[in-house]
Formats: C-alpha cells, structure tokens, sequence
C-alpha cells in the first residue's frame, strides 16, 4: 500500500504555537512521503499467514491471504518484487453484511480466460433443520459414518468462487453460495485446466467424513457450478501412517509430463506436513499413486510455483502452531522420483 492512500488522523489544534508547528511539521512530512511514491514494505517475518498463495503476473508477486485465526470478512493481497519485502495487505475481496461467515480460509487466485478467479472457504454456524431463517445456500450438515462418530463441529463450510478483472480485485462471487455441495462440508479448493477443460479439486472434510477425502469435479467456463457429480480420487488413509486429514491439495505438470499433487495430513511421529504423489494416467482422474513426504518439519498446505528466474519455490507457513505461523521458501528441483524439496526434511 503506498503511503499516499494511507489516511492521516486529524490533529487537535494546540492552544501553544510551539506544539502547533511541531504537529504542522510532521503532517508536512508525512505528506512528502507520500508524494515520493514510497510503499511500505514488510519483510516475511514481519507479518503472520497461513495458507500462503502465490500468483505471479506482470513481474509483481501478489500473496493472498485470509485470517482464519480471527474469523475474517474477506481477502486482502500484499504484493512483491522480490519475494523478501511486501507491501501492507489491501483488500481485495469484502464478504457483503448478509453473508455472516465465522472464518474465511485458504484464499487462491488463478488467471483463467482473461479473467481472474478467487477461490476461498467459508464457514458458517451450524444450521438446524427446518430453520427458516437459514439463508437459503446453507444446509444441515450431516455425519456420513454410523451414528457415534465424534468428529469435529457439523458447521456449513465450502468453496465460493470470486471473479475480477485484476489480480488486485475487487473480487465479486460467480454465485451466492459455495460451488461444493452445499450438504457437505468441504475445503480448500484449487483450480485445474486440463485439455481446456477447468476442474475443481477439493477436500471433503473429515469433521463429516471421518477420514478426510480428496475430490474433483468439472466446472462449467464460468466457473458457477459443477457439471458432473464430484469424483472420489484419494483418502488420508491412504498416505503411509497417514492421519484423517485431507488438506491444502495443489496440481502441477512436471516438465517430463507427469501430473503431480502436493497435500496435507498428519503423519505419524513428523506432525502436519505436505505429501506429493502422481497420476498413473496423466489425469486429474487419476488414480493417485505415492504418497511420499515432501516436507515433514511442521509446515504445510502449500503450493509450488516459478520465480521470474525460472526456479521453482515451494511456499507453505511454518510452523503450524498459533501464532507463529510465517510463509516460508524452499527451492524445489524436478526428478524422475518427484519433487525434491531442499531443506524440507
């Protein structure tokens, strides 16, 4: 955010003319500044995010954020030249008054079709049945296990999609209502083109499920609904000494062609960490073999993408422990084997 869009807060005139031109004097300074065109910056330390994403367009690197720790009422951007310093977050997508979400999570923006589209969760307070009041986009959430599952809270949750015409937004929703099933709870979705065709794929929740799973479903070109029903691809059972949890899922082509996904769980004896594994048919279709770790040292739902150099970065926040939570960059290298992430060990 540059220093001319920040607003000054009005001085009280001071009956001694001493404290008159010492208060003039600094507005004057503050209004240089301003006029030099000098953004503040912050350096990756500095600021707290989960969840991190990044799109890079135009030689700027625009980071998307949410705060989930706090609820949230939209999404704000800070951007980058460098990947070191960042500018204040400024919002880019404001939920309106009557969309009452108690936590706004994992926030993505993708350019798709001259356009770009925002992807975030939205939770919401449990609904009961044959409530009236309920807005007419929030279903009960039921168990899908036998009855005594003690699972997490049964609250309304989903993916809504959020469109504008610049990465800076204003992002304005496709629908009102989440694109997910609105019965079932779901997270973290993620935009994949494949044959032109755009794909959502999701986490089905495992607060419903159990044992959380990998989704996909295919979108219709304005990204407002899905035009098949949602396909299963992989469960959090099936990692080696896997947890329940599916999270953070995120799709890219290596150069030999191979269709890889980096996602979330709980490992047995690392914590939360971020897995890769391979599309035996090149498709999002799958089916989905692997499962290998590619980070363990208490970070996770990440996302890889390429530095103006060239090189390939894989962000995620460490640690996952509140509030300590920092974006963090580790250089990834391409092998026949998968991602090779440096110091992810």
């Amino acid at each position: 955010m540059a220093l001319m869009s920040k607003k000054i807060r009005p001085v009280p005139v001071a009956r001694r003319w001493g404290l008159r031109s010492l208060a003039l004097a600094w507005i004057a300074l503050a209004w240089t500044a301003r006029a030099d065109g000098a953004a503040e910056t912050l350096s990756r330390e500095a600021f707290r995010i989960r969840d991190p994403f990044v799109l890079v367009d135009g030689g700027t690197y625009y980071l998307y954020e949410s705060k989930p720790w706090s609820g949230g009422k939209g999404v704000a951007v800070r951007t980058s030249k460098d990947l070191e310093r960042w500018t204040e977050k400024e919002m880019v997508m404001r939920l309106p008054p009557e969309v009452k979400s108690t936590a706004v999570w994992a926030p993505e923006v993708h350019a798709y079709k001259g356009a770009y589209w925002l992807f975030t969760t939205l939770t919401f307070e449990a609904v009961k049945p044959g409530d009236a009041a309920a807005p007419s986009y929030l279903k009960p959430i039921q168990p899908l296990l036998a009855k005594g599952f003690a699972g997490g809270a049964l609250q309304p949750r989903g993916v809504w999609v959020f469109r504008s015409d610049s990465p800076r937004g204003p992002f304005v929703p496709v629908k009102t209502g989440s694109v997910t099933p609105s019965e079932w709870m779901c997270l973290d979705g993620t935009l994949w083109v494949e044959n032109g065709e755009p794909w959502m794929v999701f986490c089905h929740e495992w607060c419903q499920t159990g044992n959380g799973r990998m989704m996909a479903a295919p979108m219709s070109d304005d990204l407002s609904r899905f035009t098949a029903e949602p396909v299963e691809l992989f469960r959090a059972a099936d990692a080696p000494n896997g947890g329940f949890v599916t999270d953070g899922p995120f799709l890219r082509r290596t150069r030999d062609g191979v269709l890889r996904m980096i996602w979330s769980n709980f490992i047995k004896d690392s914590g939360y960490c971020v897995l890769q594994c391979a599309s035996a048919s090149g498709s999002v279709r799958g089916p989905w073999k692997g499962h290998v770790p590619l980070f363990t040292r208490d970070g996770g739902h990440g996302m890889i993408f390429s530095r103006m150099d060239g090189a390939q970065l894989l962000t995620i926040h460490q640690p996952n422990t509140s509030p300590k939570e920092r974006m963090r960059l580790f250089p990834i290298r391409e092998t026949a084997a998968g991602f090779v992430c440096e110091s992810g060990k």
